[in-house]
């Protein structure tokens, strides 16, 4: 049996040795990062919202994680699967609640985002690309369940609120200074859900966004590089927008952060 799964291994190790020969061979290019981003997280209700969230922004203040696989055909045609998620974080919602700890309420924020596009190099080395894809994201708000404010009492212990869809977008990248700077805009046409752990659960009419980043990038090696770059997002959901019963409101989510990633280029 243990000649069998050695056996096994070795088949493995030689099917993803051909398999990365065969890609180098063919000018694939892929890439691994990793990095981190001290982010600031917002997420405001209009006047009409629902009784205790009327007018109220919540915000965060921590430090994501990101991690990301890059593939680069030699069409230059690209895919890029990535994983960012908040690390330890709160958020002061409920600060005008009467419960100690109102102001810091446990918060995460979590998005996994599949970007597939193309890429035109000219001449002068300036590169245009345009792209699209899919993004999913969640962002949990816990609440001081059993604590009072002005509208009442707290009857839940989280809000969740996730949103899922697709985007496309334009990029624009310059060498300079022995790396590249990049720049680049997309709109999110999604779809979004606010419930919490008890029995509220509303759909949204739509969730639309948009995000703008800059960047630069710089290679120690052919291999190794270092990306810094910021970025600026807000999604918009729209609830009871169509009702004639129910009073239509808004919930937006801005986030912004400024970060820095390595990778690894094979």
């Amino acid at each position: 049996m243990r000649s069998q799964t050695s056996k096994l291994w070795i088949l493995c190790l030689v099917v993803v040795a051909g398999f990365l020969s065969t890609a180098a061979q063919a000018q694939q290019t892929f890439r691994v990062y990793a990095g981190v981003a001290p982010t600031t997280y917002s997420i405001a209700f209009s006047g009409s919202a629902p009784t205790g969230y009327s007018s109220k922004t919540a915000k965060s203040s921590y430090t994501a994680e990101n991690v990301g696989f890059s593939w680069v055909l030699p069409q230059r045609i690209y895919f890029d699967l990535s994983y960012q998620k908040s690390l330890s974080a709160d958020h002061d919602l409920w600060k005008d609640s009467n419960a100690a700890n109102g102001s810091k309420q446990d918060f995460s924020n979590n998005a996994i985002t599949l970007t597939g596009g193309y890429i035109h190099v000219m001449p002068s080395g300036m590169s245009i690309t345009g792209f699209g894809g899919f993004r999913k994201s969640e962002s949990t708000l816990n609440a001081p369940r059993g604590a009072t404010i002005p509208a009442g009492t707290i009857t839940w212990s989280k809000d969740i609120f996730d949103s899922r869809g697709v985007f496309v977008g334009a990029g624009l990248g310059l060498p300079a200074l022995g790396g590249q700077f990049s720049f680049s805009g997309a709109l999110a046409f999604l779809g979004g859900t606010w419930k919490d752990d008890q029995t509220f659960n509303s759909k949204a009419d739509y969730t639309i966004g948009y995000s703008l980043n800059a960047g630069y990038t710089y290679k120690f090696t052919q291999a190794l590089g270092v990306t810094a770059d910021v970025r600026y997002q807000v999604y918009n959901f729209g609830f009871n927008q169509n009702s004639t019963v129910f009073a239509a409101y808004d919930v937006t989510e801005k986030i912004a952060s400024a970060g820095v990633r390595l990778s690894y280029q094979f």
